[in-house]
């Protein structure tokens, strides 16, 4: 992998419904050469499952993370287990078997039950808890999502990608009538377009980069450090609602002694107390905000 290629997989992961065209400009690269780049990827199986699924924001749910050492004796007995809990979205599987769970629960009170579940599964020592920070709502909106939401959303559910035209096909509605739907849904954040990254299946080292805000630090110009020396390697950067002073990133490094020179890089910015990375091994993709009960209200409207 290259810089380009990190930069098409994050790009892909945020909305993996992308035009090639519009992935091309971001890139500043050919048409023809990003479809090559990502059939290069998916041949290897880094890319894989492009999908759709109705966002956190439909569901009106919360996304957590649950992080922290492994007791089990194995991992891959955990990640299998795994499937069992109800809103488990995906599991990361780092050095000195340091487990990332994250899972979408509709109900606050719920939460709970959902970090005692995976922490009891993965037997996590000294597990951290953090609510990722997703948008909210406009004052005085709420989202709606309407019966033939849900019919273009499942028919996109295993390939994101799929044509307009076919869609209608399938539904037999009118081509208009799907992307005004899809475009309704994408501004108003009620769907996402991803796809499945294994970074394990590469020879290149990813990280999950653990950074603490130094005490009195502004956090802008703690995010604006991590874009300056990070924002060509980085696939994903959690942010957590409960504890705005940490961030796990997660990122790529051609060589142990690139990694190196960007963690030094972080700890001589001055901005944060902590810099703590561990390499990523394995990961998993689950169900998610597909296994939350939806609240449809309304008909489509005309």
């Amino acid at each position: 992998m290259d810089e380009t290629d990190v930069a098409l997989c994050r790009l892909l992961v945020y909305n993996s419904r992308t035009p090639y065209s519009e992935l091309a400009k971001a890139l500043d690269t050919s048409v023809q050469n990003v479809h090559r780049r990502v059939q290069a990827l998916m041949a290897s199986g880094t890319l894989t499952n492009f999908n759709a699924a109705f966002s956190i924001l439909a569901a009106r749910g919360i996304w957590i993370m649950v992080h922290g050492r492994s007791l089990a004796p194995s991992s891959y007995k955990v990640l299998e287990e795994l499937k069992k809990v109800p809103g488990m979205d995906m599991a990361m599987v780092a050095t000195g078997k340091y487990m990332y769970l994250s899972g979408v629960v509709s109900d606050p009170n719920r939460m709970g039950d959902f970090v005692s579940s995976v922490t009891r599964t993965a037997q996590l020592s000294s597990p951290e808890v953090g609510v990722v920070q997703f948008p909210l709502p406009l004052p005085g909106s709420e989202p709606v999502v309407y019966p033939m939401d849900v019919r273009i959303v499942h028919a996109l559910s295993k390939d994101s990608r799929r044509l307009v035209t076919e869609v209608a096909e399938e539904l037999e509605v009118a081509p208009r009538t799907v992307r005004r739907h899809i475009e309704r849904l994408d501004r108003e954040m009620l769907v996402h377009f991803s796809v499945e990254l294994y970074l394990n299946r590469t020879s290149d080292l990813f990280t999950a980069l653990h950074l603490t805000v130094e005490g009195g630090q502004d956090r802008e110009k703690a995010a604006m450090a991590m874009i300056k020396q990070l924002a060509l390697r980085e696939i994903i950067t959690y942010n957590f609602g409960d504890r705005p002073e940490q961030f796990i990133m997660v990122f790529w490094s051609p060589s142990i002694g690139s990694l190196n020179e960007a963690i030094a890089d972080l700890e001589r910015s001055g901005v944060f107390e902590e810099v703590c990375p561990r390499l990523i091994l394995d990961a998993r993709y689950y169900e998610g905000a597909r296994s939350l009960t939806l609240p449809v209200r309304g008909k489509t409207p005309k």
